[in-house]
């Protein structure tokens, strides 16, 4: 009963990376749910082979080690840490300490897109009662936004006097949302102390994203990631939503005569830790909040298990200045208990330096002891030993009692009496609305109108644009033309070419695998990047469109993008297994999409460089999610003068658009409809030829050439103005 929900989500175990690939490597199953052929530049030949033709005359060296994925992010992220540190240790005074809550709080909401402006009727009922000993239980339902319905138990006290004080109780991840809070709320509400356990989005009824064939989760357990990111690209994050849940169910209880409202309290364990969290700094109503089984630091975070689920990655929060204490510190000077296990896989060490440094902040405001630590022994969620203590702090705050607390344990009642709805889902028994719909309405308002591209004047403003805001919004560094280190570990004799194998030094500082054909003719010849997120190996052996091109004379060179190693992290029902290491960039404003672009540049100055390049005839390939890459790498870089894309994503507004979508985690870029979308790129790359075969929606679809048009309609109406009439080539997937 007292064991929170095990996980902060599916377990996180720390990732296990190898130095060096010994097989060919399989493509995530989200990646390849849609895949047909894969038709490729020139020869487009299907090229899935593991390299097994004879090579003559083999020079082998050994490989160099290389720095983790994990080992690069947390030399960019320690900096701003750096600097955070420096300029909390200024304060010393509570007037600097107020100037830093301040700032702090505007730089939150700035983040997360501020708290939805919305307070319209809660359309709060009471659809039940359940009669438990000493108190009793009310299902509710209420609004947090039009029509975005909220299914809660209230545990009210049977004994003592009106109004009671009422603790908000968020879940924590798994299915059983609200259910998990009966341990909490019969023990509370036995202790004079209402409780209103309601579930998140994506627990207990409030399924957002889900199948009704089976009726679960199409995202298993990662409803909150799955949410976050057609969130995040309207500008806006998951939390904001999540967030405001809790404070309209403090809305609800505003309504009722028999709660306190001077007297509320929050409390949550895991994920329901991370609400916790959020909501006390956020909602100043709640004068005594718990937060168990979250709080850490992220220098001790990224240690180990690294960034976990979708609410608990804003980006670039790091980079703002702000770590997990300033959530603590926002409390300040009200009551506040951190509870902490030893082993817990949010580091224990991590939980003391935040502890250390928020009674300093305490102690400014002369509340030092308004800050309490409860800690013990054992993994995540086993709080079972403490929660005397926590039941004694919400007494003593809320209640203001120093009694013992009664600690016995009731037997839950069976679920089904504890659900809000006939169905037990929301989406199926209520008519309304999920947060998808809710977030394609607020992009209808947010994103601004698309200008058609009709003469020169207007590409070349559009070009500009783009250059800019690709750099800002994708966290890329300045282009500039120095040539990449590659070290060469095998060179093999080909018939008319050299096969040369190594490893690229990242702009990142990863070392990444590489083959290059160098032709054995004299002269200058044309140049090809190849770039797909499988290891390099298994798409350039025999009969791939890497040799087909290296034989006719080309230069040509295949690049396996970062990370590398690939990610080990189990592989999500829609997002694979990248969302930790996306999430490791978002924290300081970098992305996928960035780094990889910054090292498709650098692959095209090292091509470049080469005295059998002719740089007049510099093209790329890119299959999968290195497709979205390419085209920023090629609105930067006229160099590349055509680009073929195979299994790409059409847009990003298709990810906003679709129920479920599939695959897209490596391409996120938080905010950018708010600046442009795919169509701007392919717009901008005119007037260089753009090939897409098999193109893809984020759900996955491939699309006909009837949907393509459809969907790129923009890209032919301004090559229709502009009078190009082979920039955009459609190849269908038979050829």
């Amino acid at each position: 009963m007292w064991e929170c929900s095990r996980h902060s989500g599916p377990v996180r175990s720390k990732q296990i990376m190898h130095r060096v690939p010994s097989l060919p490597g399989k493509r995530a199953a989200s990646q390849t749910s849609f895949r047909l052929k894969w038709p490729l530049p020139l020869a487009l030949l299907s090229c899935c082979l593991w390299l097994g033709a004879a090579a003559c005359h083999a020079q082998t060296a050994a490989a160099p080690s290389a720095p983790t994925y994990e080992d690069v992010l947390n030399r960019m992220t320690q900096p701003f840490l750096d600097q955070r540190r420096d300029e909390v240790a200024k304060i010393h005074t509570r007037a600097q300490a107020e100037a830093r809550q301040a700032a702090v709080r505007a730089t939150i909401l700035r983040l997360i897109g501020g708290l939805p402006d919305n307070h319209d009727p809660l359309n709060g009922q009471v659809v039940g009662t359940l009669q438990q000993d000493g108190f009793h239980i009310e299902r509710i339902i209420y609004d947090s936004l039009p029509g975005y319905h909220v299914t809660a138990n209230l545990y009210i006290p049977d004994h003592g006097h009106e109004p009671f004080p009422a603790v908000v109780v968020h879940a924590g991840h798994g299915p059983f949302g609200k259910l998990g809070g009966f341990g909490m709320g019969s023990v509370l509400a036995r202790n004079g102390i209402a409780v209103l356990a309601y579930d998140p989005l994506g627990s207990g009824e409030r399924l957002q994203a889900m199948n009704p064939a089976t009726g679960k989760s199409w995202a298993g357990p990662d409803e909150h990631s799955q949410a976050q990111i057609p969130i995040s690209l309207t500008g806006d994050h998951v939390s904001r939503y999540m967030v405001w849940d809790a404070m309209r169910g403090v809305d609800y209880l505003a309504t009722r005569h028999d709660i306190d409202m001077n007297n509320i309290g929050s409390f949550g364990c895991s994920g329901g830790g991370t609400l916790s969290a959020y909501f006390i700094a956020l909602d100043t109503r709640v004068k005594a909040g718990a937060v168990a089984c979250y709080l850490t630091s992220t220098e001790e975070l990224l240690k180990s298990i690294g960034p976990q689920d979708g609410e608990q990655v804003i980006p670039s929060f790091t980079k703002s200045g702000l770590d997990f204490a300033d959530w603590v510190e926002l409390a300040a000077p009200r009551a506040y208990a951190m509870i902490s296990t030893t082993e817990d896989m949010f580091p224990f060490a991590g939980a003391r330096a935040t502890h250390d440094e928020a009674a300093r902040f305490y102690s400014l405001y002369g509340a030092k002891d308004n800050l309490q630590w409860f800690t013990g022994p054992g993994h995540h969620g086993a709080i079972r030993p403490l929660m005397p203590q926590i039941i004694s702090f919400f007494m003593k705050h809320l209640a203001n009692s120093d009694a013992q607390p009664d600690m016995t344990a009731l037997h839950p009642p069976p679920a089904k009496e504890l659900l809000c709805t006939t169905t037990g889902q929301v989406t199926t028994a209520l008519p309304g609305r999920t947060i998808y719909e809710i977030n394609r309405e607020k992009a209808k308002m947010v994103e601004p109108p698309k200008a058609n591209v009709t003469s020169h004047a207007q590409l070349a403003k559009l070009q500009t644009s783009l250059r800019r805001e690709i750099l800002r919004v994708t966290g890329m560094e300045p282009a500039d033309r120095s040539i990449p280190a590659i070290d060469f570990t095998t060179t093999e004799k080909h018939d008319g070419y050299v096969l040369k194998t190594g490893m690229f030094h990242s702009r990142t500082g990863l070392l990444l695998p590489v083959r290059i054909a160098i032709p054995e003719n004299a002269g200058r010849h044309p140049a090809l990047l190849m770039t797909d997120i499988r290891p390099v190996e298994t798409w350039t052996g025999s009969g791939s469109a890497f040799e087909q091109t290296a034989v006719k004379g080309s230069v040509v060179l295949a690049l396996t993008p970062l990370p590398w190693p690939k990610s080990t992290d189990q592989d999500r029902p829609t997002m694979g297994t990248m969302l930790p290491m996306t999430s490791r960039a978002f924290l300081i404003g970098k992305t996928f999409v960035g780094m990889r672009a910054e090292d498709d540049l650098a692959a095209v100055n090292w091509l470049a460089a080469q005295p059998q390049t002719n740089t007049h005839d510099i093209s790329a390939f890119a299959e999968g999610s290195s497709g979205v890459v390419l085209l920023h790498a090629a609105v930067l870089d006229s160099r590349i003068a055509a680009i073929t894309l195979d299994h790409s994503l059409i847009s990003y507004q298709s990810v906003v658009d679709v129920p479920v979508h599939r695959g897209v985690t490596e391409s996120v870029i938080p905010g950018v409809l708010l600046h442009y979308d795919l169509d701007d790129l392919m717009i901008a790359l005119a007037p260089r030829r753009l090939t897409i075969s098999n193109p893809v929606t984020a759900a996955g679809d491939v699309l006909d050439q009837a949907d393509f048009r459809s969907a790129l309609s923009r890209v032919y109406e301004a090559d229709s103005a502009l009078g190009l009439s082979d920039h955009l080539q459609f190849l269908p997937s038979a050829q």
